[in-house]
């Protein structure tokens, strides 16, 4: 978004970039500025910058892996906020209806790691199963983070 279509010669402005963030730890991109100045039809702009996420996770997932009927899993993953980052982990549920979830804060870290346990339950049905932990903020960026989960129950022996 430009402050205004025409800026006399000398003059200044102000070009508004938006730029998608989500999933990348640093970024450059460029942007071109078309003028009608014969000398400099073109100016290109870069911007560069490193993205500081309002909450780390210590996996991007949660795999039980393959297990006989009748045993329970347990997976933990940590979440961290950074310090300058003022906001909350508020709640957790899966939409699996085979995992447990709850969370814990980790002592001593003034409310910046907060650990998921996820519980793959005993009596989960054989097969392959997928659901999502779904994790509620304070943070109107960012106010659900969705781990995905996956896990297989392997048929009983005959």
């Amino acid at each position: 978004m430009l402050s205004a279509k025409q800026i006399a010669p000398g003059g200044s402005g102000r070009i508004e970039v938006a730029v998608n963030t989500q999933g990348q730890t640093a970024i450059h991109k460029s942007v071109v500025v078309v003028t009608n100045d014969p000398k400099q039809p073109q100016i290109s702009l870069s911007l560069t910058g490193m993205v500081i996420p309002e909450f780390g996770l210590s996996e991007r997932f949660i795999y039980f892996g393959s297990v006989p009927p009748g045993k329970e899993i347990v997976k933990e993953l940590l979440i961290t906020i950074p310090p300058e980052k003022s906001v909350k982990v508020l709640s957790a549920e899966s939409t699996d209806q085979y995992v447990a979830v709850k969370l814990e804060s980790v002592p001593g870290s003034d409310g910046k790691k907060t650990k998921l346990i996820a519980t793959q339950k005993s009596d989960t049905k054989p097969g392959y199963h997928f659901g999502t932990v779904v994790i509620k903020t304070s943070s109107p960026l960012t106010p659900e983070l969705r781990i995905p989960v996956r896990g297989n129950v392997t048929a009983a022996s005959q």
